[in-house]
C-alpha cells in the first residue's frame, strides 16, 4: 500500500511539473498570437547567401588531384547528377523561405540582418539566429543485390545508388563570448528494386529498376529541411524561455507549426537527441 501512495505522488508530481513547463512555454506563444503588451521578444536572422558544393564521391579515386584538368572534369562529370545542374539561388530561396515561413507561425517579429556580424547580443528579448554555412553534397554508394539458389549458386548484381544531402551550421542566441556551433542536416537517396526473371546454370537474368533522384527533388529536399530547422529553433527557444523563467527546465517541447501549439512534451534529454548537434 505504501508503495501504491508514492507512486502515485511521484506520477502527480511529474505531472504537476510538465503543466506548468507546458503552461509557461504555452503561455510565451499566445502572449504574440494575443498582440499582448508583454510581447516584446523579437528575432534576428541572418540568412544564407552561398552554398558551398562538394561531391564526395571524388574522395575515392585515386590520383584524382594529379590529373590534368580535363581527365578531373571527365571524372567529375562521370560522378555528378544534381551539383552541375543545381541552381543555388532557387535552393536558398526553397530553404529560406521555408525556415522564415515557419518562423513567422509563431508572430513573433522577424528582423532580417543582412550582415551576421551586425546581429545585436541576445538577450530576454532578442533571439538571434546566424545561418553561417551551407553545404550541397552529392556521393554515390555502392550496393550489391546478391542470392544463393538451393544448390547453393551465388548470383550478384552490383550498383550504385546516388545520395544527396543538406548539411547546414548555425549560431544561435550568443549570449556570451562562447562560439558555439550547431549542425543539423538532411538527406535524400536512390532505392533500387531487382527481380530475378530467368536462372540458369551459369547466369542469372534480373530486371532491373532505379528511383532515382533529380535536382527538383533536392529543391524539395531544401525546403523541408529549411521548415524542420525552423521548428527545432523554435522547441530550443521554448525550452530555454521556460528554463530562464522557472530557472529550470527539464521538459522538450514538440512543437507544430500547423496550430503553432505545442503538441507533445518529452523529458529534455530524451527531445535534445532530435534536436541540433552541437558541434
Amino acid at each position: 500500500m505504501k508503495k501504491t501512495i508514492l507512486f502515485t505522488s511521484l506520477l502527480a508530481l511529474l505531472l504537476t511539473g510538465c503543466s506548468a513547463d507546458w503552461f509557461y512555454a504555452g503561455s510565451f506563444l499566445s502572449k504574440f498570437e494575443q498582440q499582448k503588451d508583454n510581447a516584446t521578444e523579437q528575432i534576428y536572422v541572418s540568412l544564407p547567401k552561398s552554398v558551398i558544393h562538394t561531391n564526395s564521391s571524388l574522395n575515392d579515386i585515386a590520383g584524382f588531384m594529379f590529373m590534368t584538368d580535363r581527365e578531373q572534369d571527365s571524372v567529375i562529370a562521370s560522378k555528378t547528377a544534381i551539383l552541375n545542374r543545381l541552381d543555388d539561388s532557387i535552393f536558398l530561396a526553397q530553404f529560406n523561405g521555408a525556415f522564415l515561413f515557419v518562423l513567422s507561425r509563431t508572430k513573433i517579429p522577424i528582423v532580417l540582418v543582412d550582415d551576421a556580424s551586425r546581429l545585436p547580443q541576445a538577450d530576454d528579448n532578442h533571439f538571434t539566429i546566424d545561418i553561417a554555412q551551407v553545404e550541397a553534397e552529392e556521393y554515390l554508394q555502392p550496393g550489391r543485390s546478391g542470392f544463393t539458389t538451393q544448390r547453393g549458386v551465388k548470383y550478384g548484381y552490383d550498383y550504385e545508388l546516388r545520395h544527396f544531402a543538406m548539411n547546414v551550421w548555425f549560431r544561435f542566441d550568443a549570449r556570451d563570448t562562447a562560439d558555439i556551433v550547431y549542425f543539423k542536416n538532411r538527406e535524400i537517396a536512390e532505392d533500387f528494386h531487382g527481380t530475378v526473371t530467368s536462372l540458369r546454370t551459369d547466369k542469372a537474368t534480373m530486371k532491373t529498376h532505379f528511383d532515382r533522384i533529380t535536382v527538383n527533388d533536392a529543391y524539395q529536399l531544401a525546403w523541408n529541411f529549411g521548415a524542420q530547422c525552423a521548428t527545432l529553433y523554435i522547441e530550443k527557444m521554448l525550452s530555454e524561455y521556460v528554463c530562464r523563467t522557472k530557472g529550470t527546465n527539464s521538459t522538450y517541447f514538440y512543437y507544430s507549426p500547423a496550430c503553432n501549439c505545442i503538441e507533445e512534451l518529452t523529458p529534455y534529454d530524451e527531445g535534445i537527441k532530435d534536436s541540433f548537434e552541437k558541434m
